[in-house]
């Protein structure tokens, strides 16, 4: 006992909350980020993990694609548009405006990673909240977090 004596003992702190706000904008980032890379190629495929059962009755886990849709889309013209979202909701900057003219598909990479850079000073805060702020599923506005 005389060895725990000469330590020094104090109360447990609390685990530092996890910011809600930074959660949103991590998420948003990662799905940005998979946009990027889906538009320098084509045929880019993201993975996901499952457990597969297999015929003997034991499990494997297998890497799966799935599936990622793109955000953007052309007109006639060949103009390209880039639509951001937050989970299934479109989400704006500025009111009645639901879309980024970003010009040709080329310049797509650039225009997301402007997106991405915004989106980690926290100029899409706001949108992501109020997007948040409404639960799909039931029609129910849920508390600011």
């Amino acid at each position: 006992m005389s060895a725990l004596k000469a330590l020094n003992f104090v109360a447990v702190p609390k685990q530092a909350a996890n910011d809600p706000v930074q959660a949103r904008r991590n998420k948003l980032i990662a799905q940005l980020e998979q946009q990027r890379e889906l538009a320098k190629d084509e045929h880019y495929v993201v993975k996901r993990q499952k457990w597969v059962k297999q015929d003997d009755g034991g499990k494997q886990l297998v890497d799966l694609p799935k599936r990622v849709k793109r955000w953007w889309r052309v007109d006639g013209a060949g103009n390209c548009f880039l639509i951001l979202r937050y989970g299934n909701k479109v989400i704006s900057p500025m009111p009645d405006k639901g879309a980024i003219a970003v010009g040709e598909k080329g310049k797509l990479p650039e225009i997301l990673d402007a997106v991405i850079a915004a989106v980690r000073t926290g100029e899409l805060d706001a949108v992501m909240a109020a997007a948040k702020a409404v639960d799909p599923a039931r029609g129910i506005k849920r508390k600011a977090a």
